[in-house]
């Protein structure tokens, strides 16, 4: 998942500039609907995340990388009480609302949220590279 243009400021701070950078205490995924772009994505734009229906971000937890590499384990969101539309794309989020959003990417197949579904990612299906 490629860094937003803020994690990418931050991280060339941090390392170029020996300005401080904390890490968030915890990570979030969020997902996007359809009418979404990638480039809102990366540039921090919230207006097109998922909303109602009992949505919420689900905290995520990355193992350790290997190679630059590191995956998630299982994320499971709560079952939909309301339709979430056609889901397009995924974040991660420093924050459980709000907040910044540090990587990103798009599904593989859009998939429409009715009512009543659970929206899941497998273990090592959301994975961070470092190239």
């Amino acid at each position: 998942m490629p860094a937003s243009t803020y994690l990418a400021n931050k991280i060339a701070n941090h390392v170029y500039r020996a300005t401080s950078y904390t890490s968030p205490a915890a990570v979030y995924a969020a997902l996007f609907t359809s009418t979404a772009t990638l480039a809102e994505i990366k540039a921090g734009t919230l207006t097109n995340e998922v909303s109602g229906g009992s949505y919420a971000r689900v905290a995520v937890t990355f193992g350790a990388p290997t190679d630059g590499d590191g995956s998630a384990s299982t994320v499971t969101f709560t079952s939909a009480t309301a339709g979430w539309g056609v889901v397009r794309y995924v974040a991660i989020m420093d924050a459980s609302t709000a907040g910044n959003v540090l990587t990103y990417a798009q599904l593989s197949s859009d998939v429409t949220i009715n009512t009543g579904n659970q929206f899941q990612f497998n273990s090592g299906s959301l994975a961070e590279t470092v190239d």
